[in-house]
């Protein structure tokens, strides 16, 4: 029989850990109690936390705290993965997005795996995660929109004039193809409010994660813009009515769980705002101002009807 000394299990211990460090896929582990006891390199640079912030801690306490593609709370609601993964002794994969600690929303694919000990017995869950985002170089196509000054400054999404001149494109594909389209008009509550209370940088800072959890979580396809100081416009191509009513929602949840924190030692410290939303379908008579001045309208009866509301 081999005996291991402890200093043999302690270099094992190291080497595996020296070897999870390495993988570019973010790893960590969790109790059944759901607080996390190892987080490595990988996690770290994924969200922003260093191993130290989050370790001790559960998901929930305003760390990570994933979602589903439809912006839906997946922690604390027994819908959490890693909970379900620990009670049925399943491995699973799952479509999330995880709180990044700049506030934004990232998008993930995440396999979660029971772990057991010697007996068999389940006494924890590993989550192996990597980011979806589009792998299209943002940065790049900002700098080359900005050179034609079609790129708001602040959040490196297009801006007012390149909205426009989609929205007529996008006008003439509709009359000249049928190919159906829809725009949602955004308009984020007490923005002003929050800049009266902690400051314009504060609430600079809200817009750009805002931009980042929307760019990271709609399609590929759609095209977002910041068409005011505290609204956005979102051109949804080859949608129907229903499909726009329910991408409408998934905005609104998207933008209510978009976090900034004030205070970087406690994460409980944290800002977050909603969207009041008007969407409506193109028709075939429509112009660029027929177009906008419906959405508008039905997002300021999104606004008089309460804060975080929409309608399509």
């Amino acid at each position: 029989m081999h005996l291991f000394k402890k200093a043999d299990l302690t270099d094992t211990v190291d080497f595996y850990k020296s070897l999870l460090d390495k993988m570019l896929e973010g790893v960590y582990f969790v109790t059944p109690d759901r607080v996390i006891t190892y987080w490595n390199s990988g996690a770290e640079k994924l969200t922003g936390y260093r191993s130290e912030e989050v370790t001790g801690k559960t998901c929930s306490e305003n760390i990570i705290m994933h979602v589903d593609r439809w912006g839906h709370n997946l922690c604390g609601t027994g819908s959490c993965p890693a909970q379900k993964t620990m009670q049925d002794g399943k491995a699973r994969e799952v479509a999330v997005s995880y709180h990044h600690k700049d506030g934004h929303l990232a998008p993930a694919v995440a396999r979660f795996i029971p772990f057991r000990d010697r007996s068999g017995a389940i006494v924890g869950a590993v989550e192996v995660f990597h980011d979806t985002t589009p792998l299209m170089c943002e940065k790049d196509k900002a700098d080359k929109l900005r050179r034609l000054s079609l790129v708001d400054s602040l959040t490196n999404l297009a801006n007012r004039k390149m909205a426009e001149i989609r929205l007529a494109a996008k006008l003439n594909e509709f009359s000249r193809y049928g190919w159906p389209f829809g725009i949602l008009f955004c308009d984020v509550d007490d923005l002003k409010q929050v800049n009266t209370l902690y400051g314009r940088g504060v609430g600079d800072q809200m817009l750009k994660a805002i931009a980042r959890t929307l760019e990271g979580n709609l399609r590929t396809s759609d095209f977002i813009s910041r068409w005011g100081d505290d609204e956005f416009l979102i051109i949804l191509a080859n949608v129907d009515k229903q499909t726009l009513a329910r991408v409408a929602q998934k905005v609104e949840r998207l933008t209510a769980n978009t976090k900034v924190h004030l205070d970087p030692l406690d994460r409980g410290k944290a800002v977050s705002v909603t969207n009041s939303i008007g969407g409506v379908i193109a028709q075939p008579n429509d112009t660029v101002e027929t177009l906008l001045a419906r959405a508008d309208e039905l997002m300021y009866r999104s606004r008089h009807a309460g804060v975080n509301q929409v309608s399509a």
